[in-house]
């Protein structure tokens, strides 16, 4: 899985197909993090840290065949 911003989706696919992955697991997160409070990225790992647990585990789930 591969954590990135929504400016950086389409290079991090073009870089996964490049190197023959394809779909690539992909946690989304806003742009841009930097100068984000503390508080507010709590918040967002708050709210996406079951999507990213998904990620994780389907990807486990294929690396196991």
């Amino acid at each position: 899985m591969v954590v990135v911003t929504e400016v950086f989706v389409n290079l991090a696919q073009t870089a996964a197909r490049a190197r023959g992955v394809d779909p690539i697991p992909m946690l989304v997160l806003p742009h841009p993090m930097e100068g984000r409070s503390a508080d507010e990225i709590d918040r967002i790992a708050e709210e996406r840290f079951a999507e990213a647990m998904a990620l994780i585990a389907e990807a486990g789930i294929k690396d196991k065949g």
